[in-house]
């Protein structure tokens, strides 16, 4: 995953700790309905400095952590048929957000829930009549709530899809 907006001022790398479970539905040939949940990880070392946050300003190490957790109802759809299908998908949902910093022995962290919109593009490479490889970039979009600031999170991935019906 890539942090944009609030998650990129919070933490700058990018990480490649995460997973995503999916179960989708083929409502026609080239529509699917499902869910999705997911949980990504991303994690920073902050050198000694100072950090204020609102009106005390602290010096030392700290250490950033941000637990994502997607969870979508979404639809896919499928463009034509093959070995390699092209699809574009959409997602709406929630996240939940925990975000830590940890600094000595003291943590600051927040808890929040945001609104999710999760625009999908990837190909999926058929492997065998019960097995595909799927490859796929997302882009969550966390809205802003009244306690928190709106963020980005660019995802990556690959994975196996199994055809049980």
């Amino acid at each position: 995953g890539v942090p944009f907006g609030g998650l990129k001022d919070h933490i700058e790398k990018a990480s490649f700790r995460g997973a995503t479970l999916e179960f989708h539905r083929e409502v026609t040939e080239s529509v699917t309905v499902g869910v999705n949940v997911g949980y990504s990880v991303f994690y920073e070392r902050k050198d000694y400095d100072s950090y204020t946050h609102g009106t005390a300003t602290v010096t030392g190490i700290q250490y950033r952590y941000d637990n994502v957790f997607p969870m979508l109802v979404n639809a896919h759809y499928t463009f034509g048929t093959g070995s390699v299908i092209p699809y574009a998908g959409l997602g709406i949902g929630t996240v939940y957000d925990l975000r830590n910093t940890d600094m000595g022995m003291y943590t600051l962290e927040s808890k929040n829930w945001h609104f999710l919109i999760t625009p999908e593009a990837g190909l999926i490479f058929d492997l065998s009549a019960s097995m595909s490889l799927k490859l796929n970039a997302k882009y969550d979009n966390a809205f802003k709530t009244s306690d928190a600031d709106g963020f980005g999170n660019l995802n990556i991935n690959m994975g196996f899809v199994f055809n049980s019906w």
